[in-house]
Formats: C-alpha cells, structure tokens, sequence
C-alpha cells in the first residue's frame, strides 16, 4: 500500500481492521497465531483521534496519570486474509476471545493458519460479546500463496505510543472543545469557560456541548 487517505486511517497507520458485526459471520485464513500472537495493552478513549492508545506504561503515560482507575485493556494483535476482497486486515481481540476461538479451534482440530475458518460473534456490547469459530467447508475460496500477498507490517500496531504522542493526542481534543465552547459562547454571548493542558483534570464543562472531558 502505497497511498493512504483519510484522517483516521494516516493516524491509524493506514491499516484496515476487521469489524465483527452479530449476525454476519466472517470467513478468514489467519496469518499470524500460535507464537506469532503478541498483546498490547491499550487505552480507548472514543474522544480522541486515535481512539485507540498503546500505552507505553503507567509510569510515563499521560492517560495513566490522568485516569489512574482506568486500566489499559490488553489486546491481541494479529494479520488474517480475507477472501472476498483479497486483502490482508488486523484483527484486535481481548485474551478472553483469543481463549474461546483457540479451545474452538483445538476441539475441531482446526489449523487456521492452514484452513479457512468462520468466525461468529455473538453481542453487541463489550460486556455481552464473545466468538465462536468454525471450519470453513464450503470450498468457495482457494487458499492463497502467503509470499504473493502484500502483508501490512505489523509492527506499528504493538508499538507503543509516546508519553509525547499521547499529550499531544491528549491537548489536541481540549483544544478542540475549547474552540467549540468559544464557538458557542460567540453564538450566544456567553462567556466561554477555558480548558487548558495544564487544567485538564479538572473536567471542565463546555458551554457549547456541555461535554465533560474523559480526562
């Protein structure tokens, strides 16, 4: 991949993700499992752009220090091929998901490195959610050659993000809800409240949004 566009996708590494939806299975040959597998811990904090943050430990990370009871979730990071669009996507799951599709796997004497496989979700929340694996038997699908395929390198999705970074991912959204709150303020003639990095903790209101900040 040569080009990226968008936002989200250049701050994202311009990496195409999976999305398990309920309802719609997926068929995948996975690229990366067994002792390719490697988890990151991550914060999501939807307010920020990326939403998505590697922490680079709870000694030096902005977002540890402001939301010491929040704790990075740890996600399993991993490649897999998907055959109706020919393209090679992450997959990001928590351990207790990479568990269930592993025993699934086991049970079925399943290789999904060497066989395609349907993986099912269940739930819509992060609280309700879990998958489900099984053999792919339909033979709708030839098995590519791996060294054919443009493998996206994984290495910036377990690298962690910078304390530099994430201040700076951090003073970019309060400096956003700033300018909103002034926006309103202009529209109303109110007086804007201000929101600044030092201050951030504090959770001040937006007088255009009345949005608290997450930090």
């Amino acid at each position: 991949m040569t080009v990226v566009r968008g936002l989200s996708e250049i701050l994202s590494g311009g990496t195409e993700f999976v999305t398990f939806e309920e309802g719609k299975p997926k068929v995948l040959l996975f690229i990366d499992w067994y002792n390719d597998l490697v988890g990151i811990r991550e914060h999501y904090e939807p307010s920020l752009n990326p939403k998505y943050i590697r922490c680079p430990g709870k000694d030096v990370c902005p977002l540890c220090a402001a939301n010491p009871g929040k704790y990075p979730a740890l996600r399993i990071k991993f490649r897999v091929y998907d055959p109706t669009d020919n393209k090679v996507k992450f997959v990001s799951l928590a351990k207790t998901h990479i568990q269930k599709l592993n025993n699934d796997f086991n049970l079925d004497e399943i290789d999904p490195t060497k066989q395609y496989v349907v993986i099912y979700r269940t739930g819509k929340s992060a609280s309700d959610t879990s998958y489900s694996a099984r053999e792919y038997k339909k033979g709708d699908y030839e098995l590519p050659n791996i060294e054919d395929l443009d493998l996206p390198d994984i290495a910036p999705q377990i690298t962690p993000h910078t304390p530099e970074e994430i201040q700076g991912f951090m003073n970019a959204m309060i400096a956003n809800v700033q300018a909103q709150s002034q926006a309103g303020a202009a529209a109303t003639g109110a007086d804007a409240p201000q929101a600044g990095a030092s201050d951030a903790g504090s959770a001040p209101q937006t007088g255009a949004t009345q949005r608290k900040l997450p930090f």
